[in-house]
């Protein structure tokens, strides 16, 4: 298999800038690139040209709010089992109380959440 020469390829007509930052610049700008998971001189190309890169932060709020959302569907099919389709069926009070409670939290975990994006988004 041939080797890849660096001279060739979509960007190799392109002259590099260069640009002299000190090492805990370096470092962050490395740190940020990971975090939005682009090599670093896409992401120093694409905030230059103007785009802003999107936050992994929101990324993982808002996969965790659909986490969530899924969780409370669960739980509420499970109590609507107990109290309507098998109301007889031996489901103890302490269980449906327990449900009851984890519902809850559950919700509150999400409320904390949702506030959590708004203040990512109006930052």
């Amino acid at each position: 298999m041939p080797r890849r020469r660096k001279d060739k390829g979509p960007r190799s007509v392109g002259a590099p800038l260069k640009v002299r930052v000190f090492g805990l610049e370096r470092a962050a700008i490395k740190e940020t690139a990971r975090k939005v998971r682009l090599p670093v001189s896409a992401l120093l190309r694409k905030l230059a040209l103007g785009y802003e890169p999107p936050s992994k932060i929101d990324l993982e709020t808002l996969y965790a709010v659909g986490r969530l959302r899924g969780d409370l569907g669960r739980l509420g099919g499970l109590l609507k089992l107990w109290l309507v389709d098998a109301p007889c069926q031996g489901v103890s009070e302490s269980d449906v109380r327990a449900a009851l409670d984890t519902i809850l939290a559950k919700q509150g975990e999400l409320s904390s959440l949702i506030v959590t994006m708004e203040k990512a988004i109006c930052d």
